[in-house]
């Protein structure tokens, strides 16, 4: 499955033909560079391995810097490997730079990963969607208290994942079957409508949709 690494510019809005508003995510792929190469004969199967944003030697370590000076590669922070198909990897060349339309076209469906933002330590209401205690005048200091976490009698504990007040956020997430509205290779930016997880200039992860792919592939079989 080919993808593509890229890092969150920011989102803003485009006009369709018809003349509506689509509010879009920005990724900017300017630092993206081929790495690496798997190959069948070595490894046994076949993918190409993209860094991103320029590293010095000293925030590396002493393997990362021999693996990508083997290579023939520039030093890079990020590193992401994507399975390809033996006859696709003929068509990367370590050292360049990527090009948005090789990997993706207009109108083709993708699954963004990234990381969501971090909001501390939230209450039950923030970070599970509670509802909260009755408004009422007797209520007193317990509006946003979580309620009843338990029993009295056996077992006498609180059982495993009940939805309480903790830490929230910074959690890998994927938005599913969004569309790529836009391509711009003098810019290497990728358009995707939509929003995706993750803050501006975080890293986010593009791949074909795969429940399109699942998809297609059971209309195949019948």
């Amino acid at each position: 499955m080919k993808g593509l690494i890229g890092k969150k510019a920011g989102m803003t809005q485009i006009f369709n033909a018809e003349g509506n508003a689509v509010p879009v995510t920005v990724i900017d792929v300017t630092s993206v560079e081929v790495v690496g190469k798997r190959t069948m004969e070595k490894d046994q199967y076949t993918a190409v391995i993209l860094g991103m944003t320029d590293a010095k030697e000293k925030h590396l370590t002493k393997a990362q810097v021999g693996s990508f000076k083997k290579a023939g590669a520039n030093l890079k922070r990020t590193v992401r490997e994507f399975r390809v198909e033996a006859s696709e990897l003929e068509g990367f060349k370590i050292g360049e730079h990527v090009k948005v339309d090789a990997f993706f076209k207009m109108g083709e469906k993708v699954d963004v990963t990234g990381i969501t933002k971090g909001r501390g330590y939230q209450g039950v209401m923030k970070r599970w969607d509670f509802r909260g205690f009755g408004q009422t005048h007797g209520t007193h200091e317990y509006r946003r208290h979580p309620g009843a976490i338990g029993q009295r009698k056996t077992p006498g504990r609180v059982y495993p994942n009940k939805k309480l007040p903790g830490h929230y956020g910074v959690e890998q997430v994927t938005t599913q079957n969004l569309e790529v509205v836009g391509l711009h290779p003098e810019k290497n930016l990728i358009l995707i409508k939509g929003g995706v997880a993750g803050s501006n200039d975080g890293l986010v992860v593009i791949k074909p949709s795969v429940k399109l792919a699942l998809r297609t592939a059971h209309k195949a079989k019948k």
